[in-house]
C-alpha cells in the first residue's frame, strides 16, 4: 500500500449480492465476513490439528478467522493494535508477526493455543542507531530472520533480526538502508527489495549483514516499485508498480549483471486503469502461477510456467462498486492454506474465502515475417476472436500469448502497410503452438501536390502537409514553392489537411487515392489561426511536476462522474488534437497540474492594421478537491511585447467548467503592436487541488460578422429579453456585478451593422422600441472585462 492513501469508508455488502454480480473464471465464491471497519493485509495459518486460520489486517488490529469450515468462517480472537489503515502480517513457527505505520513497534502474537482464545502479545521495540523502532510498513520472514521495511529508523530501508533463536525476543542482526524498501521477497541471505519511491528493485546479497552487496537494480514499467517474488527456481523475480493501469511484470535475474524484462501483464481487465498490489507464486497442478491480488478487480491467477508469456487463467473480483484505477478493492491473497483454498482480504467489502482451479494456460507463439524478404516485423497485432486477447509482436518479429480455454480459434495478424491474415489455429491446455506468419506487403506509390494561398493563387512555402485514413497518416513538409510530395503511399480513403502559422488550417476529407496518377492542391487562408492539427511552433513553460501543457488527442479523465481532463477536442476543426495539461492516467488525480504553474504561448504575430480585433478560442476549465476550497484559475493574456492583458480568468465558479466553451472576445483596449502573443497559464496553487485545462481553435479576426456574432457567448442567466418576438418594443435586463460590469449594449442587424447602441453603467433594464423592418437580429452586450454576450432578437410588426 502507498505511503499516501485515501482513507476508504466502510462499505459492507449481502452476500446474496455479490454472489449475483460478481463476475468470475475458474474461482468460486466458499463465504465472505464483513467487518466494521477497513482491511488491510492478509496471511494464513494451520495449527498441528491441521485446522486453517486467515489472520486478517484490520483497522483495530488482527482478527483471527478459522476457516476450516470455508462456508462458515468463524472469528476465534481478536488481537488489539495501533488504529491504522495498514496492517501486515507473517508467521514463523507458532507466532505471528505484525507491523503497522501507526507505531508500536514489531507487535508478536503467540498462536500455540489455537483454536483457544488465550494469545499471549509481546511488542519487540529496540533501539537502533539511536532510534527507537515504532512505526513498519511491512515484512518479510526467511530461514529465522525476520526482515522489517519502511520503518522509522534510519531510510526506512530493511532491519533483520534473527527470530529462530527466541521467536519472542528477536535479536537485531543488522540493516541494509541504502533506500527506503516499501516491501521485499527474501530467499537465502539475498534480498530482492522493492523501492517504490525510487522506481526500482534491486538484489541484495545480505549473507555478510554488516557489509551487503547490491548485485543489480532494474526500474519497473510504471517506476512505482511496490512488492517482489521470486519463482521456485530463482531464475526469475515478479514485481508490481502501485499505480493506475499497471502491470505484473518478470524479469530474468540469471544473469544479475544483465536483468532483463520478458514479459508484463495486466488483469483481466485490460487498458481499465486498474491498479496491481501483491503478488505471490506458488506451484500447482504441474505449473507456476502468479496469485495477486489487483484492488478493483480482485483476485487474478496468471500462469507463469512459461515466463515469456504469461497468461491470466483465473479471476474473481471481490470488488463490485465499479472497475478502474485508485487503490479500493482487495488488498491482499493468500494461496498457501494446505485446502488450497485462497482467502483474500477486500479493503470495504470484508474477508473473502475462495476456491481456485489451477488450469494451465494454452499458449500460442511464433514469428511474424516480410514475405517479401523474410525480415521480422515488429509491432504486428495478434488478434483472438472472441477472446478479447490482442498482442503485438516485438522487434524480433516474435509473439507470445494465449488463451485459458482450450479449443479452436480464428486469430488474425495484421500491421499497416501489410494484407492481414487470419488464420485458425487449435489450443490446448498446457501446450505451446507455434504459428509463424508471412504478411504480404502491400504495394506503395507517390503522391505530390501544392499547398497555394487562397488569397494569391501562389504556393505557401514550408507548408505542413498530412494524409490522414483510419489506418495511415502521412506527414510532410513544402518546398519554397509549396509543393509536396508523398513518396510511399498506401490506397485508401484520406483527409488532406495543410496547414502554417499565419494562415488557417483547411482540410479536404474523401481524398481517395489509389495511385500516383494525378495531384492534389490544397488551399489555405491568409489568418491568425490554430486549430492544433499541426505543430505550428507553440511553446510551453513550467515549473509543475506533473500537468504541463501537451498537444495530444486528449484522454478524459473523471473525478467522480465530472469530466476534468477532456475526452476530445473541439469537434469543428481539421483533426483531434488539442493542448491540455497533462494527458496520462484515469482519474482526475493522474497528470493533473501539481506544484506550480505551466504557460502555454504562440508563436509572434502583427497586429497592426487592425481595427476592431477579437479573440476566439476554446478553452476547459476544472478544479476540485484537495485539502482546501478550490483555489486556481485558468487565465488567457494577450501580450503586445511590453505589457500583458487578461482576456478572460476562468474560475471554479465559472460556468459551463468541465467542458469545452467557446468564446469571442473584443480586443478593444488592447494597444496593438507588430509582436503580439497568446499566453494560457494555468497553475497549482498552495493548498493543492485538482487542476485540468485545454485550450483549442485559436484565431484573431478584425471586427465582427454575423457568423462571429452568432457564436458568442450566450449566457442565459445574465441576459434575458422580453417580448421577443417583438412587435413594438422589447425589455432587456442585465445582471451586473463584481464580476461582471457591463460597458457598451448594441443591436446589430443580419449584415452586422450596428443598428442601435447604449452606454451601460448600472443594473437596470434597456427598453428598445421596435422600429426596425421586420427580421432576425443580434444584441451585443459588452462588459469591461472584455466578456461578450449576444441574443438572437426577432421583430415582427
Amino acid at each position: 500500500m502507498k505511503k499516501v492513501k485515501q482513507i476508504l469508508s466502510g462499505l459492507f455488502i449481502g452476500i446474496s449480492s455479490l454472489l449475483a454480480q460478481t463476475p468470475n473464471q475458474n474461482i468460486t465464491l466458499a463465504s465472505i465476513k464483513t467487518y466494521t471497519n477497513d482491511l488491510s493485509n492478509i496471511h494464513g495459518y494451520t495449527d498441528t490439528t491441521g485446522r486453517e486460520y486467515a489472520l486478517v489486517g484490520w483497522y483495530n488490529g488482527t482478527s483471527i478467522v478459522d476457516v476450516t469450515n470455508p462456508s462458515a468462517p468463524v472469528q476465534v480472537a481478536q488481537i488489539s493494535g495501533q488504529p491504522s489503515f495498514w496492517r501486515e502480517i507473517k508467521t514463523w513457527g507458532k507466532y505471528a508477526y505484525v507491523t503497522t505505520e501507526a507505531g508500536g513497534g514489531l507487535q508478536i502474537i503467540n498462536l500455540s493455543n489455537l483454536p483457544g482464545t488465550s494469545l499471549p502479545v509481546t511488542y519487540w521495540t529496540p533501539t537502533i542507531s539511536g532510534q527507537q523502532l515504532g512505526s513498519i510498513h511491512s515484512l518479510h520472514i526467511d530461514n529465522g530472520k525476520v526482515y522489517l521495511y519502511g520503518s522509522d529508523v534510519g531510510n526506512g530501508g530493511a532491519l533483520i533480526a534473527d527470530i529462530s533463536t527466541n521467536p519472542i525476543t528477536p535479536i537485531y542482526l543488522g540493516k541494509y538502508d541504502a533506500y527506503y524498501i516499501h516491501d521485499g521477497y527474501v530467499k537465502n541471505d539475498t534480498l530482492y527489495p522493492a523501492h517504490i519511491n525510487n522506481g526500482f528493485f534491486s538484489i541484495v546479497d545480505a549473507t555478510n549483514i554488516g557489509s551487503p552487496n547490491v548485485l543489480a537494480t532494474k526500474n519497473t514499467p510504471n517506476n512505482f516499485t511496490h512488492n517482489t517474488w521470486l519463482n521456485q527456481a530463482g531464475t526469475h523475480i515478479f514485481t508490481t508498480d502501485e499505480v493506475n493501469d499497471s502491470y505484473l511484470t518478470c524479469y530474468d535475474i540469471t544473469n544479475t549483471s544483465n536483468v532483463t524484462e520478458v514479459s508484463r501483464i495486466q488483469s483481466q481487465n485490460p487498458g481499465s486503469g486498474s491498479m496491481v498490489h501483491n503478488t505471490q507464486i506458488i506451484q500447482k497442478n504441474g505449473g507456476e502461477f502468479a496469485v495477486t491480488s489487483w484492488y478493483k478487480d480482485g483476485v487474478v491467477i496468471t500462469d507463469v510456467t512459461k515466463p515469456n508469456n504469461l497468461v491470466n487463467v483465473a479471476w474473481y473480483d471481490t470488488y463490485t462498486q465499479g472497475s478502474g484505477g485508485n487503490s479500493e478493492g482487495c488488498w491482499g491473497v493468500f494461496p498457501y492454506l494446505p485446502s488450497g483454498n485462497l482467502i483474500a482480504s477486500d479493503i470495504s467489502n470484508g474477508l473473502f474465502v475462495l476456491a481456485p482451479t489451477y488450469i494451465r494456460a494454452c499458449y500460442l507463439e511464433g514469428l511474424i515475417t516480410d514475405a517479401s524478404n523474410s525480415n521480422p516485423i515488429s509491432g504486428a497485432s495478434i488478434s483472438i476472436t472472441s477472446t478479447g486477447i490482442n498482442q503485438t509482436s516485438n522487434v524480433s518479429g516474435n509473439y507470445a500469448t494465449g488463451y485459458v480455454t482450450a479449443g479452436s480459434y480464428s486469430v488474425t495478424y495484421s500491421k499497416a502497410g501489410y494484407i492481414s491474415q487470419t488464420v485458425v489455429v487449435s489450443l490446448s491446455n498446457g501446450i505451446t503452438t507455434i504459428q509463424n506468419i508471412q504478411l504480404v506487403p502491400l504495394t506503395t506509390f507517390a503522391k505530390n501536390g501544392q499547398v497555394i494561398n487562397s488569397s494569391t493563387n501562389l504556393g505557401v512555402a514550408y507548408a505542413r502537409v498530412r494524409l490522414k485514413s483510419n489506418t495511415y497518416t502521412f506527414d510532410t513538409i513544402c518546398d519554397i514553392n509549396g509543393n509536396f510530395n508523398f513518396t510511399n503511399v498506401y490506397a485508401d480513403n484520406y483527409t488532406l489537411s495543410a496547414g502554417k502559422w499565419l494562415f488557417k488550417t483547411n482540410c479536404i476529407s474523401n481524398q481517395n487515392l489509389s495511385g500516383s496518377i494525378g495531384t492534389l492542391t490544397i488551399a489555405v487562408t491568409p489568418q491568425i489561426f490554430d486549430d492544433f492539427t499541426f505543430n505550428l511552433g507553440w511553446t510551453v513553460n513550467s515549473t509543475a511536476s506533473t500537468g504541463k501543457w501537451q498537444r495530444v488527442k486528449p484522454k478524459g479523465t473523471l473525478n467522480g462522474s465530472t469530466p476534468a481532463n477532456p475526452n476530445a477536442d473541439v469537434s469543428h476543426d481539421c483533426d483531434s488534437l488539442a493542448y491540455v495539461t497533462g494527458n496520462a492516467g484515469v482519474t482526475s488525480s493522474d497528470d493533473d497540474v501539481d506544484n506550480g504553474y505551466t504557460i502555454l504561448s504562440s508563436p509572434s504575430f502583427n497586429l497592426i492594421g487592425y481595427t476592431n480585433p477579437y479573440i476566439k478560442y476554446a478553452r476547459w476549465f476544472f478544479n476540485a478537491g484537495g485539502s482546501g476550497l478550490p483555489n486556481d484559475s485558468l487565465k488567457i493574456y494577450v501580450n503586445n511585447g511590453t505589457q500583458n492583458y487578461v482576456v478572460e480568468t476562468i474560475t471554479q465558479s465559472s460556468i459551463n467548467n468541465s467542458s469545452w466553451v467557446e468564446k469571442t472576445i473584443s480586443l478593444s483596449g488592447v494597444a496593438l503592436t507588430a509582436n503580439m502573443k497568446v499566453y494560457v497559464r494555468t497553475a497549482d496553487v498552495s493548498p493543492g487541488n485538482l487542476v485540468e485545462a485545454g485550450f483549442d481553435h485559436f484565431s484573431i479576426i478584425d471586427s465582427l460578422i454575423t457568423t462571429d456574432i452568432k457564436s458568442i457567448d450566450t449566457e442565459d442567466d445574465l441576459v434575458s429579453i422580453f417580448p421577443n418576438p417583438s412587435s413594438e418594443f422589447f425589455e432587456v435586463k442585465i445582471i451586473s456585478n463584481n464580476d461582471y460590469k457591463v460597458a457598451m449594449v448594441s443591436l446589430y442587424n443580419s449584415l452586422s451593422q450596428i443598428v442601435y447602441n447604449k452606454n451601460y453603467s448600472s443594473n437596470q433594464s434597456i427598453r428598445v422600441k421596435s422600429d426596425f423592418e421586420n427580421g432576425i437580429y443580434y444584441l451585443k452586450i459588452e462588459y469591461d472585462s472584455g466578456k461578450i454576450i449576444t441574443k438572437k432578437v426577432i421583430i415582427q410588426k
